[in-house]
């Protein structure tokens, strides 16, 4: 008898779930208001000149599926399409006695796009990061220099745009960040 009313509270419990399971196995991902998934090229160009003259460019490309919600999308990005490139070195530092952490020193690219009519709205968030003294790479405490810049914008597709123009204020660096949006499929 005690069995009973322990075993049949729970079948009564798992028949009223199963339609809600069942349901929720079927749900499928939301495409994009059009009602079609799209693939998006993002090319960065991070251009570095000194006194006008461009000492270097890097590059960096990111595939983007849009009209999928990315459940990786850090705080503050909208359920669209996101992509993420790290370009670091751990460095460890030692704030106190005996304890070591790592910092991550070199370039992050945050980047959340939307279709739009007539082209993609960006949010880009940019960070760059390196030691102020080349030589302090092995110290227990270096001294970082950084520079963020985050943003909003709409790019057209196919069209090179300057995006984001940071001067380096310890130095006469400039850095210049391009973005090109290729519509892939």
């Amino acid at each position: 008898m005690r069995r009973l009313n322990v075993i049949v509270p729970l079948i009564v419990c798992v028949a009223l779930l199963l339609p809600s399971v069942d349901a929720l196995a079927q749900e499928a991902p939301k495409p994009a208001a059009s009602g079609r998934m799209a693939l998006y090229q993002v090319d960065f160009a991070l251009h570095e000149s000194e006194e006008g003259k461009r000492l270097n460019t890097r590059n960096y490309m990111l595939l983007i599926e849009y009209g999928r919600g990315n459940r990786h999308e850090p705080e503050g990005f909208s359920h669209s399409g996101f992509g993420r490139i790290r370009a670091n070195t751990k460095v460890p530092i030692s704030p106190e006695e005996n304890k070591v952490m790592y910092m991550d020193v070199g370039l992050k690219i945050d980047c959340d796009l939307r279709e739009a009519e007539d082209g993609v709205l960006l949010q880009i968030g940019l960070e760059i990061s390196n030691f102020a003294d080349p030589g302090q790479a092995a110290s227990r405490q270096p001294l970082i220099r950084e520079i963020r810049s985050e943003l909003g914008t709409a790019v057209q597709l196919r069209k090179p745009t300057v995006v984001a123009v940071v001067d380096d204020a310890a130095t006469k660096r400039r850095y210049e960040l391009e973005v090109t949006v290729t519509k892939v499929k």
